[in-house]
């Protein structure tokens, strides 16, 4: 058994490193690392530490070449709501006793950055920075029963974590500044509708199903992945003809000199990689 904040490689079923983590949860399986939010009893809610902790945990992982993708998810049945306010004993909102460093709010951006793909699991209410963090991944998929909100206006903030950044380019600058300015709760539904999230799973195999669905992206070469999500974080800041000579070279380099085998291999590994997934179904189906 692992030990429960380690970064955790279950083929070894040992403790890789302790981060001295005391609000995520660290998980490996093969090349896929799960970072959970583990407050459920504040509904893991968003503390200080929290913010500093997780760009800890993504600085370290964005420089083990072992992992390909990251999954970003909450323990119980929250994924993430935002800040967690403390109350005095009038119902006030206590200040909290320390912030972060500011580098630590650059967590944002080692998400859209870092070469790993980055996936957000979003089970039940995502909202606030909860939000901010999961429009920073690459890919988002929801529970059924997943909720969603900007909600800073709510609590009387003006938004953190780069969340006006990402949901412009995930939503388009419109849609973006009506969930900041004129905040209302969204359903999973609505998410898929707007692009928000590209997939929606059953509540009840959720975390089954994702989990699935990463494995199958950890399989895929970890050079060919990375270079992909490259072309991406390029085509962000290039105007089309730099980006297509840039992504040319690329394609042309896998084809030449000594890459040209290891390309050639990764070939026949993918060729029988969806076969054997076809002959599984198959079987499935009788």
């Amino acid at each position: 058994m692992a030990s429960r904040h380690g970064v955790v490689d279950a083929n070894q079923s040992q403790s890789r490193s302790d981060t001295g983590v005391r609000t995520l949860d660290v998980q490996m399986v093969g090349s896929v690392a799960t970072v959970t939010f583990d407050r459920p009893a504040e509904r893991n809610g968003v503390t200080p530490g929290m913010v500093t902790e997780m760009y800890d945990v993504l600085d370290a992982l964005r420089t083990d070449d072992a992992i390909s993708v990251v999954v970003l998810t909450g323990a119980g049945a929250t994924f993430c709501p935002g800040a967690y306010l403390n109350r005095d004993a009038d119902g006030a909102t206590a200040e909290p006793a320390a912030l972060p460093d500011i580098t630590a709010y650059q967590s944002s951006t080692l998400l859209h950055e870092m070469p790993q793909v980055t996936v957000a699991a979003i089970n039940g209410a995502c909202a606030g920075a909860g939000l901010a963090w999961a429009a920073a991944c690459d890919l988002r998929f929801a529970a059924s029963d997943a909720r969603f909100s900007t909600a800073f206006l709510n609590v009387g903030l003006p938004g953190e974590l780069g969340a006006p950044w990402t949901l412009s380019r995930a939503l388009g600058g419109a849609r973006a500044r009506d969930l900041c300015l004129l905040p209302t709760k969204f359903d999973a539904t609505e998410a898929l509708r707007t692009g928000f999230v590209s997939r929606v799973f059953p509540s009840a195999t959720f975390r089954e199903d994702a989990a699935e669905v990463a494995a199958e992206l950890g399989a895929h070469d970890v050079g060919v992945l990375r270079t992909m999500k490259q072309n991406f974080l390029d085509a962000e800041r290039l105007p089309l003809d730099r980006y297509i000579e840039v992504e040319a070279r690329r394609q042309l380099e896998a084809f030449t000199g000594d890459a040209r085998a290891v390309t050639l291999q990764r070939f026949a590994q993918q060729r029988d990689r969806l076969s054997r997934m076809k002959a599984d179904a198959n079987r499935g189906e009788k």
